[in-house]
């Protein structure tokens, strides 16, 4: 009886000594009154490592308020009403980082400086990249299709002769999952049957999985991103609708797809990025990062702006494969933005693919949205049929495989035009 009164005592004593050291990590850099305001803007938070659950706590013990944590893995990712007394506050464990409402002054002048955050950013709204206008290697079994698209005719060959064929590898994407950030994807459209799921819809008022504008259907179809054909698994994960889409609703879909990734025995994961911001982005381009760090290839479109693709994001992350758009001459098509963040060139121009007015429909768009594709389609056939590789390598190799010097007018330090492997 004695030991038990022994092992009490000696946790009462434990328990008196941590509880005080916990509650002082706070401190209470941040009050309630400097938080309190009529008019709140949302933010994205991005913390230290190790920060996460001592920030959580932190902010619902000095702001005196409840602080709702909504389910980040929710695949309907509505945001629920909330009181006068309540902050919302969405964590993500896959990156350490949350996103809140809160004052403007208050977020970027008292948040941006407590101990663990790393950064605060207002979300704004981000944009699509479609324009207005509509190495050898050997023992590779080839398919061989008839095609009228030029766009598929030119990758596969390094001089521009369009021969009427697209030749590449004959297990085409198998075993990879591609994950579409974008304006969702019609589902019941037949370029899709049997190789698409709902990963997730993350913007507010956005129709459940539908593609209320077109844009993500086209970007999705096989004719377009050649990924491809009836193997690879694509996920749509729906950023924005008919009203558009914002950083918030970016940084819930890269936390779907890292979440996915980590939890996925598959391993094999790439995002098509067809979207930009109007400037550089510091949460997007830690996201991203965070990304590619997990092993999860990341693929980004230009932009269609005719400026340097280095001023907007996600581009002008060094580690995605960011796509400049090139036309039926090889030549950079003059909407599209440039510069040294841009890794390779792909077709952009006039490329036909599904749309979303029917399950037979298809249409015609210009646009780096249409090139980034592309070269998704061209790591899923790498990885397909030679294995997956680092990032930072699978850039190299992709690189390694385009046709070198023949882009006329690039506005870039590199001049790489996409080749499939064969």
């Amino acid at each position: 009886m004695l030991n038990i009164y022994k092992v009490i005592l000696f946790f009462t004593i434990i328990c008196l000594i941590v509880i005080p050291i916990y509650s002082e990590n706070f401190n209470c850099s941040i009050t309630k009154a400097e938080a309190t305001s009529t008019t709140t803007e949302k933010f994205i938070v991005i913390l230290d490592k190790n920060a996460a659950n001592n920030h959580f706590n932190m902010l619902s013990t000095c702001l005196e308020k409840k602080v709702n944590n909504f389910d980040p893995s929710a695949i309907s990712q509505e945001e629920p009403n909330k009181d006068e007394n309540e902050v919302l506050v969405f964590y993500f464990d896959s990156f350490t980082a949350y996103f809140s409402d809160f004052d403007s002054d208050f977020a970027m002048n008292k948040l941006n400086k407590v101990e663990g955050v790393q950064l605060v950013e207002k979300s704004y709204k981000i944009y699509l990249t479609r324009s207005i206008t509509t190495a050898t290697l050997k023992n590779n079994k080839l398919t061989k299709s008839n095609t009228s698209l030029y766009n598929l005719d030119r990758i596969d060959t390094g001089k521009r002769k369009y021969d009427g064929f697209y030749t590449y590898p004959t297990n085409a994407g198998r075993a990879v999952n591609a994950y579409v950030m974008d304006t969702g994807i019609r589902m019941t459209h037949h370029e899709f049957k049997g190789r698409i799921k709902l990963g997730g819809v993350f913007c507010n008022g956005c129709a459940n999985g539908d593609d209320e504008l077109g844009h993500g259907t086209h970007v999705a179809d096989c004719r377009n991103n050649i990924w491809c054909c009836k193997i690879s698994k694509h996920h749509q994960c729906e950023i924005m609708g008919k009203y558009g889409g914002d950083l918030l609703a970016a940084t819930k879909g890269i936390n779907y797809v890292i979440n996915a990734h980590k939890n996925a025995k598959n391993k094999n994961s790439i995002i098509n990025m067809s979207f930009s911001t109007l400037n550089y982005s510091d949460a997007l381009a830690a996201l991203v990062k965070e990304c590619t760090d997990n092993g999860i290839h990341v693929v980004a479109s230009a932009g269609n702006d005719h400026k340097d693709a280095c001023l907007v994001t996600p581009a002008s992350v060094p580690s995605a494969i960011t796509v400049a758009a090139s036309d039926k001459l090889d030549k950079r098509a003059n909407f599209s933005n440039y510069g040294p963040c841009v890794d390779i060139y792909a077709p952009g121009v006039k490329i036909l693919s599904a749309f979303t007015s029917n399950d037979n429909d298809s249409v015609f768009f210009d646009g780096t949205s249409m090139s980034a594709p592309h070269v998704v389609g061209t790591v899923a056939l790498y990885i397909s049929t030679y294995g997956n590789l680092p990032p930072s390598n699978m850039s190299d190799a992709i690189i390694s495989l385009a046709t070198k010097n023949i882009i006329k007018n690039p506005n870039s330090t590199v001049s790489y035009f996409l080749r499939v492997p064969h």
